[in-house]
């Protein structure tokens, strides 16, 4: 029979309740107060009425958990209150109650209901036949007036409705009884808005599935075949896996009446208990699962290994491996081969000494020992050096390391061409006497005995300035520095520049103006030299000054008045005028009605600034479009170099300048890639953000993605290149591209830094995604 879905009668009773007062209890008092679950103690229903003797009797209001006492005639207090919420209680009404009105007892008064309590005929239930049933059988309950009963209620409110009986009389219900029933007590209702409901004195017993013993299934492999052996397994509706995944099954019946379900372990089973479900959704356990795992493992190498070296895995159930985790690596990799034997895996360059793991489609893990070849330090060449010599490191394995570190700090990087001997440049900053760190490519190291450092004898400096020095191309650099007189020179980034070494052995560098994070500076000297590698601010405002002599613009006042002035093409181009640029004008703020006219050289106005008396600025700026640059280069008066006139009034103008802005933007990237259709989503840049390192990026740069739009309707996602975080989405509705240049710009945080710089081995820096957009250039400032 199927289940049925539907309010009870008791859910149904309280809609009806709350959209009429044709319930309403009364209280004490004359008045009726029909405000439904208001606050303190109110009784808005009761019922059902009539109402059978030993069936349960509501109320329903608010504040009701305060009754203390339920008063019906013919009856002492009743004060077994079942209470439901603060808004119902109920009461089983006695045998010997009789007509009247009921009365609420409380600490601080009472309630009395407005009509009488009236009774039913005595509607009973006698007996269940069979006390315990299957599920589609059927079910005899035998009592008195159950020609009244609307339905029949099984455990977790399973309703048999009348109209489903199997047959119905004054003394005797048939029904079928629903798979999906329970144990426990049923209920008989006559189906009224304020039903009775009658319990059964005993609790009916609902036949499960069984098995004698749930089977040990300890050893068992992914597709081994299982039957389990019961009793009424054709009630069964699902079989689950511990892991919570349900499998096919299949029921037989023998002639012998032997019942059997038969299923196959899927490859992702695991260890845990095995149920059996029916229709009721009450488990059942019909099998432990304890899992084979690979057993008796060696590992051949296990010692000495070397990226790249075939490790061959023996022992038993070696078929069940589906991937293996190495030490020091989160991603697990695949085998080469695989037997019931034997198992081949490649020796990834980043996996370290440790146990690494044969991991089985059930989630459980074999450890396996391995340990790495390591370098292997037996001296130096000399261990006493200069500061900024080469160290020349013997011993075996050396062509493992890939980073020395020195005591310091100062780490170098290596590619050894040999695996007896290593050359370690010495930087001259970060290393001081002490131990060597040798590092290998998976991040395991080993040290070597303590290296002397002496200082050199060439021109050097002993202190350099502190990271929290601010240091900025275009000024002069002062260092103090030892061993003065061998001093011949100084050069920045390879290319000389001027210095002065003073009697007081300072050194005055004069650095360019565009020199940045990570300048290379060199003291060249008659016995060596010695690089530092220092960082800069480069100076990327430029402003250059072309008029600088005071003009009294007054009224009008002409040029050989000392007013208006003119502004020549040559000096304008040799301090930067050009698209992009800023025309600055040095005022003293106004003294009148202040306009400042700018004019081509044949006088033809470009525009007029103005401004009321006293509020002028200082400094006025005028944007030096590729409109106002043409205007200016291509107006010619005939005899002269003229670009610009000013003239005016009201101010007095001290000083004419070009400022421009030196972009440090450097292009890592060019070509097409296709963003279209949320479907063609090309990746941007290599895996592990190795354009951005090699460019100098660094937390705070920009990274700027040129896009041209395939229609005007445009949509662009930059992605992290592994389908991670979302770092940009604009489109044509909320960004303008044309006010930035046509680029779309994201800034590199702290967060995405640790993300696109980690190696992945696949996918790249970014992805692009997105609708009808190109990106054609990646460009990194």
């Amino acid at each position: 029979m199927n289940k049925i879905y539907r309010l009870s009668a008791l859910w149904m009773m309280c809609l009806m309740l709350l959209g009429s007062v044709s319930f309403t209890a009364c209280l004490s008092e004359d008045d009726v107060d029909t405000n439904q679950y208001k606050g303190g103690v109110n009784l808005n229903a009761f019922g059902p009425s009539p109402v059978a003797r030993g069936g349960v009797l509501r109320f329903l209001g608010s504040g009701l958990d305060k009754v203390t006492g339920v008063e019906i005639p013919g009856c002492d207090v009743i004060s077994d209150i079942e209470v439901v919420t603060t808004n119902e209680i109920r009461v089983t009404v006695p045998q010997t109650a009789m007509p009247g009105f009921v009365t609420l007892k409380m600490t601080n008064g009472t309630i009395v209901t407005k009509t009488k309590l009236t009774y039913t005929e005595p509607i009973s239930m006698d007996r269940l036949t069979p006390a315990t049933v299957k599920p589609g059988s059927v079910l005899t309950i035998d009592g008195e007036y159950l020609n009244l009963i609307k339905e029949v209620i099984f455990a977790d409110n399973v309703i048999v409705a009348q109209e489903d009986f199997v047959s119905q009389d004054r003394k005797q219900i048939k029904l079928t009884v629903p798979e999906e029933a329970q144990n426990g007590k049923i209920i008989i209702s006559d189906g009224v808005e304020i039903p009775n409901w009658i319990y059964s004195e005993n609790e009916l017993e609902v036949v499960l599935p069984s098995v004698e013993a749930p089977l040990d299934l300890t050893g068992k492999k992914p597709g081994d075949e299982i039957v389990v052996k019961g009793k009424d397994l054709d009630l069964v509706k699902i079989v689950r896996m511990p892991n919570g995944d349900e499998v096919e099954f299949a029921y037989a019946k023998s002639e012998e009446s032997v019942e059997t379900i038969t299923f196959v372990l899927p490859e992702n089973t695991s260890d845990g208990a095995v149920v059996m479900i029916p229709a009721s959704g009450v488990e059942v356990a019909i099998a432990n699962i304890g899992m084979a795992l690979p057993a008796d493992v060696k590992a051949a190498p296990a010692e000495g290994l070397r990226a790249g070296d075939i490790i061959t895995l023996t022992g038993v159930n070696m078929e069940l491996v589906t991937t293996i985790t190495f030490p020091g690596m989160e991603e697990a990799v695949e085998p080469d081969s695989k037997s019931a034997t034997e198992v081949k895996v490649a020796m990834p360059a980043v996996a370290i000494s440790g146990e690494l793991l044969l991991n089985t489609a059930s989630g459980a893990s074999v450890p396996v020992a391995i340990a790495t070849l390591k370098p292997e330090f037996m001296g130096f060449a000399n261990n006493t050096v200069s500061l900024g010599s080469d160290v020349v490191i013997q011993g075996k394995n050396l062509d493992l390391v890939v980073k020395v570190v020195y005591t310091g700090g100062a780490e170098v990087e290596v590619a050894p061409t040999s695996a007896i001997e290593l050359i370690v440049a010495m930087p001259t900053m970060g290393t001081e006497s002490g131990v060597l760190t040798l590092i290998m490519a998976n991040g395991e190291s080993v040290e070597t005995t303590a290296l002397t450092i002496n200082a050199p004898e060439f021109c050097y400096v002993p202190v350099l300035p502190g990271g929290d020095e601010e240091l900025k191309g275009g000024e002069v650099l002062s260092l103090k520095v030892e061993n003065a007189d061998k001093l011949t020179g100084v050069k920045v980034n390879e290319k000389e520049v001027q210095y002065i070494l003073t009697v007081k052995d300072d050194l005055l560098v004069n650095i360019p103006q565009m020199a940045s994070k990570g300048t290379k500076v060199t003291l060249v000297s008659s016995n060596g030299s010695i690089d530092y590698f220092i960082d800069f601010i480069p100076a990327t405002d430029v402003e250059n000054v072309v008029m600088n002599e005071m003009r009294d613009l007054g009224s009008w006042a002409g040029e050989d008045a000392g007013g208006a002035f003119r502004l020549y093409k040559a000096d304008l181009v040799a301090n930067g005028f050009a698209p992009g640029a800023k025309l600055r004008f040095y005022t003293d703020r106004g003294y009148a009605y202040t306009q400042i006219k700018i004019n081509d050289a044949n006088w033809g106005e470009w525009t007029t600034l103005k401004f009321n008396a006293g509020e002028c600025p200082k400094v006025l700026e005028v944007d030096v479009t590729k409109e106002l640059y043409d205007r200016i280069m291509d107006a010619n008066d005939g005899w002269s170099d003229t670009g610009i006139i000013i003239q005016g009034e009201g101010c007095v103008i001290n000083r004419v300048s070009v400022w421009y802005k030196i972009s440090l933007e450097t292009t890592i990237w060019t070509g097409e890639a296709v963003c279209d259709n949320w479907g063609n989503q090309p990746t941007l840049l290599s895996d592990g953000a190795t354009e951005l390192v090699a460019a100098g990026a660094e937390v705070g740069s920009i990274i700027r993605f040129y896009v041209t739009p395939m229609t005007a309707e445009w949509k662009l996602q930059i992605v992290e290149g592994h389908w991670g975080p979302t770092w940009l989405d604009v489109s044509y509705e909320n960004y303008d591209l044309a006010a930035h240049n046509g680029a779309v710009e994201l800034v590199i945080t702290q967060e995405i830094w640790d993300v696109i710089t980690v190696l992945q081995y696949w996918g790249g820096t970014f992805l692009g995604n997105g609708d009808k957009s190109i990106i054609t250039k990646i460009t990194v400032e």
